[in-house]
């Protein structure tokens, strides 16, 4: 009786308060590499919210599974699953602002740490990159919020990292050479 009881309430409160944006400290393209203990591109393959018992009453993850498409860096296996916190669980939902979603069939680029958190992507969204095929047939990254990516180096700085207006989106395969390289070097120190 007391976890439906408590999930009502939360529910209730949150209807009832604004969604606020969620702000984190900008992270560099460096910091991003640092950061994370993976790295690789992928593509959704499940999204599954779950109830999760805790002292004070149930809470909702979801669980998202990538099929690593092109492992990067970290212990990557052909598959990746991480829990995010929040999703809808029967008619109760559960959400923190601006929470990545995920649907089957989204291709990312992810930089994600595994420790227990509400959120593995290394600064929240700012380690989840969108891959879309444009009309010729070149996978392009977008950020997070759908802008197109130029300058990976002026992630998280002042300068633009969006390409000079009229030119695409970096290509995937430069991206992926970028990161190959800024991994190799992070090594080495």
């Amino acid at each position: 009786m007391r976890p439906r009881w408590l999930a009502a309430v939360m529910v209730a409160c949150v209807s009832q308060v604004p969604a606020l944006a969620t702000s984190y400290p900008p992270v560099t393209f460096t910091e991003l590499v640092t950061r994370a203990d993976v790295i690789f591109v992928g593509e959704v393959t499940d999204v599954r919210p779950y109830p999760v018992s805790t002292r004070d009453g149930t809470i909702i993850k979801t669980r998202v599974v990538f099929r690593v498409q092109d492992p990067i860096a970290g212990p990557t296996s052909a598959l990746e699953v991480f829990d995010f916190f929040g999703g809808e669980w029967g008619d109760v939902g559960m959400a923190i602002a601006e929470m990545p979603r995920f649907a089957v069939g989204d291709r990312r680029v992810v930089f994600a740490r595994r420790e227990r958190s509400i959120n593995p992507i290394v600064g929240f969204t700012q380690g989840l990159f969108q891959v879309t095929r444009d009309s010729y047939g070149v996978d392009r990254v977008l950020t997070f919020d759908g802008s197109p990516l130029g300058r990976p180096d002026n992630l998280g700085t002042r300068a633009s990292s969006l390409p000079p207006i009229g030119t695409p989106a970096m290509a995937l395969g430069d991206f992926v050479a970028l990161l190959d390289r800024a991994v190799a070097e992070a090594r080495r120190r």
